[in-house]
C-alpha cells in the first residue's frame, strides 16, 4: 500500500488534499548575497545595509533588491513561522512540501521545529533530503563521489534527516550553473529516486538556458533512471522568456512568452511547477523585473488548454521575511485566496484545479 512521509509519519495519499508543492519554513538563503552579481541596469543605492531588519520603512527599497538585507533572507523564527503556516490551513491549505536542503538549510535540527510546527497546525508538512545550488553546498558536499552521495541520500531516506530521526518523503536538487559535481549529484538523485519511488524536485536558476535545460537536467535526470512522472522542475516560467528591464522598456507592449519548451519536457512525462507565486519582489540592480502571477498563470492556462493539467503543480516559494504575511507579503494564502479563484475565473474546470492542487501532489509523492 502506497504512503506519503510528512515529518510527523506517514499518511494515506488520499489524506494529503490541497497542497503547495513547494515552500520553505525554516531556511537561510543569505549565502544569495554571495553570488557573482551581474552589471547593474540601475546602480543600487544601497539604502539597506546588510545589518539592517525588514522594517515597514525600508519595505520597498528591499522589494528591489530582496539580498541588501540579511535578515529578509532567514526564515528563523518559529513562532512567527506557525503563525504562516497556520494561516495556510486556515485559507483552505491541507499540505506543504518543505523543500529546504543543505545549502539553504540552517541545520537538520530545524526539522524539529518544523516537526512542532506541524503539530501544533495540523499541516501535513513534508520535508526533503538532498542538496540545494552546488555554490551553497557545506564542504563535505562538495567532494563526494557517486556512491558517496546515493548513500548519502539513502541513508536519509532510511533512518531519517541529519540526526533527527525525522524522515524526508521527497528529495531535492537544484541546477543554477553546470560542473560535474552537479552533474554527479543529479545522476545520484536521480537514481535513488527511481530506486525508492520517492519524487524529485529540481530548482531551475532564473538565467538557465533551455539548452542547458535540456543537456544538464534533463540528460543526467534521465541517464540517472529518474521516474518522470515524479520529477518536478520547478520555477518553469522563467523558461518561456527573460524579463529583462531594460528589453521591456525598450519594447513597449512586447513581453516574452514562448512555451515550447515547457511542452517539450511534458512530453518527456516531467512534472512541472509554477512557482513562485505571489513574490512581489524584482532586481532591478541585475537588471530584471519580477515574474508577476499574471504571467504564469497565461504560462498555465495555456498548458491546461493544451490537456497537461495532469503534469502540472504549483507553490508559493515563500523564502524571504519580505514574502510571509507578517512582512507584508501574501505568505502561503496566495494560492487559496488568488491562484485558484483566477484559473476558475478565466475557465478552468473544477476538475483540472483539483488535479492541480490535490490529485497530482498525491500522486506524486506516494511511494
Amino acid at each position: 500500500m502506497q504512503k506519503i512521509m510528512t515529518v510527523c509519519g506517514s499518511i494515506a495519499p488520499e489524506q494529503l488534499g490541497f497542497t503547495s508543492m513547494h515552500e520553505h519554513i525554516l531556511s537561510d538563503c543569505s549565502m544569495f548575497r554571495n553570488r557573482v552579481r551581474k552589471p547593474c541596469f540601475v546602480q543600487n543605492r544601497h539604502i539597506v545595509k546588510p545589518e539592517d531588519k525588514l522594517t515597514l520603512a525600508n519595505r520597498s527599497a528591499l522589494r528591489h533588491d530582496i539580498v541588501s538585507s540579511l535578515d529578509n533572507m532567514k526564515l528563523d523564527d518559529e513562532l512567527t513561522m506557525t503563525a504562516e503556516v497556520a494561516d495556510f490551513i486556515a485559507g483552505g491549505g491541507d499540505s506543504i512540501v518543505e523543500v529546504s536542503a543543505p545549502g539553504i538549510r540552517s541545520t537538520a535540527a530545524d526539522l524539529i521545529a518544523i516537526q512542532r510546527i506541524a503539530e501544533r497546525t495540523g499541516v501535513n508538512i513534508v520535508a526533503s533530503t538532498g542538496l540545494y545550488a552546488e555554490d551553497t553546498w557545506p564542504v563535505l558536499y562538495r567532494i563526494m563521489t557517486y556512491d558517496q552521495f546515493v548513500r548519502f541520500l539513502q541513508r536519509e531516506i532510511d533512518q531519517g534527516i541529519g540526526d533527527t530521526g525525522i524522515l524526508p518523503g521527497h528529495i531535492k536538487a537544484a541546477y543554477e550553473v553546470y560542473t560535474p559535481q552537479l552533474a554527479t549529484y543529479l545522476r545520484a538523485a536521480a537514481f535513488v529516486a527511481g530506486d525508492t519511488g520517492l519524487s524529485l524536485q529540481v530548482h531551475l536558476g532564473p538565467d538557465v538556458t533551455p539548452d542547458e535545460v535540456r543537456q544538464n537536467v534533463a540528460q543526467p535526470l534521465l541517464q540517472g533512471g529518474c521516474i518522470p512522472e515524479k520529477t518536478i522542475l520547478c520555477h518553469v516560467q522563467y523558461l518561456m522568456g527573460v524579463l529583462s528591464l531594460e528589453y521591456l522598456v525598450n519594447n513597449p507592449g512586447h513581453v516574452p512568452f514562448d512555451i515550447s519548451l515547457l511542452r517539450e519536457l511534458l512530453s518527456q512525462g516531467f512534472i512541472l511547477s509554477f512557482t513562485p507565486l505571489g513574490f512581489e519582489a524584482d532586481n532591478e540592480s541585475l537588471g530584471l523585473a519580477h515574474y508577476p502571477d499574471w504571467y504564469a498563470l497565461s504560462g498555465m492556462m495555456a498548458l491546461i488548454k493544451e490537456g497537461y493539467a495532469g503534469q502540472l503543480v504549483i507553490g508559493n516559494d515563500v523564502f524571504t521575511k519580505l514574502a510571509t504575511r507578517r512582512g507584508g507579503g501574501e505568505g502561503y494564502r496566495r494560492l487559496a485566496d488568488f491562484v485558484v479563484p483566477a484559473l476558475k475565473k478565466c475557465g478552468v474546470s473544477s476538475e483540472d484545479v483539483h488535479k492541480i492542487m490535490v490529485e497530482n501532489p498525491a500522486r506524486i509523492l506516494a511511494f
